[in-house]
């Protein structure tokens, strides 16, 4: 069902019950400080938006509104809008993979802002997987055996070179707004779990990997034109979907809103 969320012109949809809200009647480029905080307050509580609506926004614009969430990333790896190093150009993906962007960074994004400039006639969606769910879902002992380990990440799919620089983050961090915890491992970035024998730690984040990817902690933002889909990287892994022509474009400009700190058990 709708509701209206502080100002009655805007309306507030939940996507499914494992997450995410679609979002109508806001304008990022005339928000004021309450505008930010309801946003964020929708985000802490549905994880991730699809902000409609958006299709006049400026490269400038959505820098804006990305900084008034944090420092914002420079990926380093990646297309960028031309003068823009902080903002990214997402073009094709084929691929697909659940992961939380940027893990192998000592900071990581707190929030990630796609604007979609671009899109396909059928298809190009986000996937999302609710990891507070996925937490909360395991067994009270694998909580226990889980709640002190810590694991590697490095960004080696980008640059074998950033296998000499990986980090350590937690495998269950605590969200600093919410308080909820949430696992924080992924395919694509996470190496193995410290303190594990090779074969455990295979074996457990294996595990991992595919009970925090189960359908039912999932949800998807479909995009039009103008539409922003903005998550949290400390609560939901995404992916994209490569299920629409590869004759027709599909062009994304992002921002990601770093962290403050480090993720924290």
């Amino acid at each position: 069902m709708s509701a209206a969320v502080n100002q009655e012109q805007v309306i507030v949809k939940p996507l499914t019950g494992a997450g995410g809200a679609a979002v109508w009647g806001l304008d990022i480029t005339k928000m004021d400080d309450a505008g930010y905080a309801q946003v964020n307050d929708l985000m802490l509580q549905y994880g991730a938006l699809a902000i409609h609506g958006q299709a006049d926004v400026s490269v400038d614009d959505l820098r804006t509104f990305g900084l008034h969430y944090g420092e914002l990333d420079i990926h380093g790896y990646s297309p960028t809008v031309e003068g823009f190093d902080d903002v990214m150009t997402i073009g094709q993906l084929r691929g697909e993979a659940f992961h939380s962007d940027v893990s192998w960074k000592e900071v990581p994004p707190k929030y990630s802002m796609l604007l979609a400039r671009k899109v396909p006639s059928l298809g190009g969606g986000t996937l999302y997987a609710n990891q507070y769910k996925a937490y909360e879902d395991l067994s009270d002992a694998m909580k226990v055996f889980v709640d002190p380990l810590f694991a590697i990440h490095d960004g080696r799919q980008f640059d074998l070179e950033q296998i000499k620089h990986p980090v350590t983050h937690p495998v269950v961090i605590t969200h600093p707004e919410t308080g909820r915890k949430a696992l924080y491992v992924n395919r694509n970035f996470t190496q193995r779990i410290i303190d594990l024998e090779p074969d455990e730690s295979c074996a457990i984040l294996e595990y991992l990997y595919r009970h925090t990817t189960r359908t039912y902690y999932q949800f998807r933002i479909d995009y039009e034109v103008g539409t922003i889909a903005m998550w949290d990287n400390r609560c939901v892994l995404h992916s994209p979907c490569p299920d629409y022509d590869v004759s027709e474009e599909r062009l994304m400009h992002r921002v990601t809103a770093l962290c403050e700190t480090r993720p924290i058990q």
